[in-house]
């Protein structure tokens, strides 16, 4: 099946509700009032409860309780408020899918994007937009297993054996999981920042233009994969070689310590969404 029967699929997906499809343009607009942002989650009474799960959860939450959408944000602040609504109305997205357990798949998406928004803040970058493209760095193999459960079964048999997961699928599916996850993005009108982002996450260097976000994201997946490769006391140094080696200059004070934090943190976060 070739890139063009994938892309066309992917826009033959059921579209998403309109309240929905209306909270993330809102949300993507640096303009929007928060007024009119708390009061369109309000609308959604599964975004709603999802939202004030998170925000009164151990990694987002305050010292009191927050009790409603208004009080959300009020206390929260935008950049948060945005983090949390993209997270609760992204997940409520996509449908399950049999085989794939969604606790599991949703809790690397979400280590990942904490790794990525930690990253990307010290990059220079907005720390909402990083979370975001590493909450869906992965959800191209998602929407590949939706449409095509047997080729994708035969994609993971193969990538169990050693192949390489974006050779194998641009064989058997003619497209890898980065640029279905990038259209997919463009599709809920998201930034060309952020789709840049996802679709050269495999190779940052083959970006038509630089892309920061696709390095500090290609970084964010390396890290937790690999965190065991030294010892806490090398740690730091081995955090430096590999922000060289992935060519990005951070902030290095206290980065270990804040992504020792953030590691299984993520599937903590996805029981409170599925």
């Amino acid at each position: 099946m070739g890139n063009t029967t994938i892309i066309q699929k992917i826009e033959q997906l059921p579209r998403l509700p309109k309240a929905l499809n209306e909270l993330l343009q809102i949300i993507n607009d640096d303009n929007a009032e928060l007024g009119l942002l708390a009061e369109k989650v309000s609308h959604d009474a599964l975004i709603s409860a999802k939202l004030l799960r998170l925000a009164n959860s151990a990694r987002f939450g305050r010292r009191r309780e927050i009790g409603s959408i208004e009080e959300a944000v009020i206390r929260l602040g935008i950049q948060p408020l945005r983090i949390l609504v993209t997270a609760s109305a992204v997940t409520s997205a996509i449908p399950p899918v049999n085989g794939v357990d969604l606790v599991k798949f949703w809790g690397r998406s979400f280590e990942v994007a904490f790794f990525c928004q930690e990253l990307g803040k010290r990059a220079m970058l907005r720390h909402d937009t990083a979370f975001t493209c590493g909450l869906l760095h992965n959800i191209g193999e998602l929407l590949l297993a939706l449409m095509e459960p047997i080729k994708w079964r035969q994609v993971q048999a193969a990538v169990a054996e050693g192949a390489d997961q974006a050779e194998i699928s641009l064989y058997l599916l003619g497209v890898v999981p980065a640029e279905v996850a990038a259209q997919l993005a463009s599709e809920w009108y998201f930034s060309d920042e952020l789709v840049a982002g996802l679709r050269y996450q495999e190779d940052p260097p083959s970006a038509k233009s630089p892309s920061k976000l696709a390095l500090v994201l290609a970084l964010a997946k390396y890290l937790p994969l690999h965190w065991d490769d030294c010892t806490d006391a090398q740690r730091t140094s081995w955090l430096a070689q590999q922000t060289e080696h992935f060519r990005l200059r951070l902030q290095m004070d206290g980065l270990a310590s804040r992504l020792e934090k953030m590691l299984g943190a993520g599937e903590e976060t996805a029981r409170q969404l599925v």
